[in-house]
């Protein structure tokens, strides 16, 4: 004991609340201490189950959901979801009365939306890279609509990189608050987002200019190109869904948090989708 309080600045194993055994306090400081023992015993005991109905430990839907929540982007656009989820229920709340169960959640929701929002704009650095050969390609094949597509995007994201500097106060400025150049900065995305709307746009027109040039026995080529502009149709709905979200969100035209919430929520469930 003598040693423990020499070496140690805390007791690590008994006498301290943040021990492995703390002195216990009621119940309910009981319940919380054993909460992650007791789902480390519970996804055991499934994995067992699972193991005596199908004869092996091995997972492959854990296994997809790792690959899944590996990707960086993936794990961005789900992330987005919660976020717009949250967006949704504090608009949704905006319409409710102040006796409603839920409002008294109010303030975690607000703080589960913005953690989000800045845990994604910490990750987004570094974002614009494999956007600048795509420009500099562009502007070389003299492909105007992608090139302007592709600058609009890496400024944005430079700006949003300058806006977590300026969030942080590494950066200030004397003519624009952190909040002011955030919102500026939103219209570049929402150009951005007409931007891949047009180059939808222009996909589709092209695969079909190509689809009425095969020959009606080559079937797979036809179902393949279908399958194409099909992507590219949900692609267009996406950017119709994010331009009026931006719209919002940037105080452009000041909407309700409830629809932009949804909004939000379908077109990242489309980004996401993408990365499943």
């Amino acid at each position: 004991m003598a040693v423990s309080k020499v070496f140690f600045s805390t007791p690590p194993l008994l006498g301290h609340n943040e021990a492995y055994l703390p002195p216990i306090k009621g119940m309910g400081h009981v319940a919380q201490l054993l909460a992650g023992p007791a789902l480390m015993i519970l996804v055991l005991g499934l994995q067992n189950l699972k193991r005596q109905l199908t004869n092996t430990h091995k997972s492959e839907l854990y296994e997809h959901i790792w690959k899944f929540i590996s990707k960086a982007e993936a794990r961005d656009k789900t992330g987005r979801i919660v976020q717009y989820f949250c967006r949704f229920l504090q608009g949704f709340l905006g319409h409710m009365s102040e006796g409603f169960w839920l409002q008294a959640w109010k303030p975690v929701i607000a703080e589960v939306q913005t953690t989000l929002a800045w845990a994604r704009r910490t990750h987004r650095w570094g974002k614009e890279l494999p956007h600048i050969p795509a420009l500099g390609k562009a502007i070389e094949s003299g492909d105007i609509l992608e090139a302007a597509q592709r600058a609009v995007l890496i400024t944005f994201l430079i700006q949003d990189h300058i806006y977590w500097l300026l969030k942080v106060g590494i950066l200030k400025f004397q003519n624009y608050t952190a909040i002011q150049w955030h919102r500026r900065n939103l219209r570049f995305i929402t150009l951005s987002h007409v931007l891949n709307f047009s180059l939808c746009v222009r996909q589709v027109m092209n695969i079909r200019k190509k689809q009425q040039a095969m020959k009606p026995e080559d079937k797979d080529a036809i179902k393949q190109a279908d399958k194409k502009v099909y992507d590219e149709m949900r692609m267009m709905v996406r950017y119709t869904l994010t331009f009026i979200q931006m719209l919002h969100v940037s105080q452009v035209k000041k909407m309700d948090d409830w629809y932009i919430g949804l909004m939000g929520v379908a077109s990242s469930y489309i980004d996401a989708s993408k990365q499943w």
